[in-house]
C-alpha cells in the first residue's frame, strides 16, 4: 500500500485540466467539415477526404510518371485523399494543377510540387469545382477518366461530392 501511495500522489500532480471549448479560449473540433469550401471559404484543414465523381468512382493520384488524376474505384488509400489548403487541392503533399498553365478546354489536370500559382487555385461552385485562373470546371468525362477542364456546362463529369 506504501508503494502504491506515492505513485498516486505522483499522477495526480501530472494531471493538466483542459479549459471547456465553450470557453472561448480553444478552437472546436468540426467533424462535418467539408473537403472543398464556397467560393472564399478557404479554412486551414488538416481532414483528407474522397472527392466522389457522379458516376461513384474517387478522384485519385494514378501511379503515372506525371501524375494525372483520374477516375478510379474508391478504395479510399492514400492517393485518393484530398484536402482543401488555402484554395489549393492537395493530395500526397503535392497540389492540383491545371498543366502548363493552360487555359483552353481539355487542358490536363496533373499533381505537381505546390508553388502557389493561380493554375493551382480552386473553389466551389455548387457541385462543380472551378479554377480560378480561367473559370473553368474540373471535368472527368470527356477526356475518359482523366481529369482536364473544360467550360463549365453543368454535365454529370462536372459533379463531384465529398
Amino acid at each position: 500500500m506504501l508503494r502504491v501511495l506515492p505513485i498516486t500522489l505522483f499522477l495526480s500532480a501530472c494531471v493538466y485540466v483542459v479549459p471547456s471549448p465553450h470557453q472561448g479560449d480553444y478552437p472546436t473540433h468540426q467533424p462535418n467539415v467539408i473537403l472543398i469550401p464556397n467560393q472564399h471559404d478557404y479554412p486551414h484543414s488538416t481532414h483528407r477526404r474522397l472527392i466522389r465523381t457522379a458516376s461513384g468512382q474517387c478522384l485519385d493520384q494514378s501511379g503515372s510518371n506525371y501524375h494525372g488524376v483520374i477516375a478510379y474505384r474508391c478504395h479510399g488509400k492514400a492517393n485518393q485523399r484530398f484536402e482543401f489548403v488555402n484554395s489549393q487541392i492537395k493530395v500526397n503533399g503535392q497540389c492540383l494543377d491545371v498543366g502548363g498553365e493552360r487555359q483552353n478546354d481539355g487542358a490536363k489536370v496533373i499533381t505537381y510540387r505546390c508553388h502557389g500559382g493561380e493554375n493551382q487555385q480552386w473553389f466551389r461552385d455548387g457541385q462543380q469545382i472551378r479554377s480560378s485562373m480561367s473559370g473553368k470546371c474540373l471535368d472527368i468525362g470527356k477526356q475518359g477518366n482523366k481529369l482536364a477542364i473544360y467550360q463549365c456546362d453543368g454535365s454529370r463529369g462536372q459533379q463531384f461530392f465529398y
